[in-house]
């Protein structure tokens, strides 16, 4: 569900370097604040600044902060946020989920992830967790280099949660025909539900190639990062 149009204030909590070129924006969660894992949220601004808005938390609803991960660039919006300290405000100016992006009960899933994309697998798969789901989960992390972003508590989860592997995939050298070999092994009878985060092009070529081995377009559901 998507909500439109609300204007909740955030404050700055911490600005968290990860890996490099890449930081977190650790916010104070506001009391009452309730979201899924998955979600995004529009950021707002007290002057007018370029760039995209639109961010997936990598917090997980069972966190006590919301945090945004995201790419370094030169946009308005992202000097802003790289620039950030502890107490700035800013604001939620919607917030939600698209085309249901949200893991289900009961249902395998497999995600596949390029770079910062990874974001809101961070906060489904920390959500799973927390409860110590037994959901089966296979999450394939596609990134340019061996910086990969959340690793220590991927493979923390993956010790504490059997039905949920991870792969790490390095793609600097990689060929097409590879990466393609690559996809259409994630495909398999006992999933359900393919998870696809990334910029467009990725998305649109991974949905080919999952389509082309056999997947139902209804199937798979989507988070495109614009703006990288």
């Amino acid at each position: 569900m998507v909500h439109k149009n609300v204007d909740i204030p955030i404050v700055v909590k911490e600005v968290r370097p990860e890996t490099p070129g890449h930081l977190s924006l650790v916010f104070a969660r506001p009391p009452g604040f309730d979201y899924e894992a998955g979600d995004w949220i529009d950021l707002g601004f007290d002057q007018d600044l370029s760039g995209g808005r639109t961010y997936s938390l990598s917090s997980a609803p069972t966190e006590a902060d919301l945090v945004i991960t995201f790419k370094e660039g030169q946009s308005g919006i992202k000097r802003t946020l790289q620039n950030a300290r502890a107490g700035d405000s800013y604001r939620i100016t919607a917030y939600g989920n698209d085309y249901e992006f949200s893991l289900r009960q009961h249902r395998n899933s497999v995600l596949i992830a390029a770079g910062v994309g990874v974001a809101p697998f961070r906060s489904m798969i920390a959500a799973l967790a927390h409860r110590s789901s037994q959901e089966s989960v296979h999450l394939t992390y596609l990134n340019r280099s061996p910086d990969f972003l959340f690793q220590d508590e991927f493979d923390s989860w993956q010790r504490q949660l059997p039905a949920v592997s991870i792969d790490y995939v390095v793609t600097h050298a990689m060929k097409s025909k590879e990466r393609r070999r690559l996809l259409t092994e994630c495909v398999e009878d006992s999933v359900h539900y393919y998870y696809i985060a990334g910029p467009p092009a990725m998305i649109e070529s991974t949905e080919v190639v999952l389509m082309a081995a056999g997947v139902d377009h209804d199937d798979i559901r989507i988070d495109a990062f614009g703006g990288y």
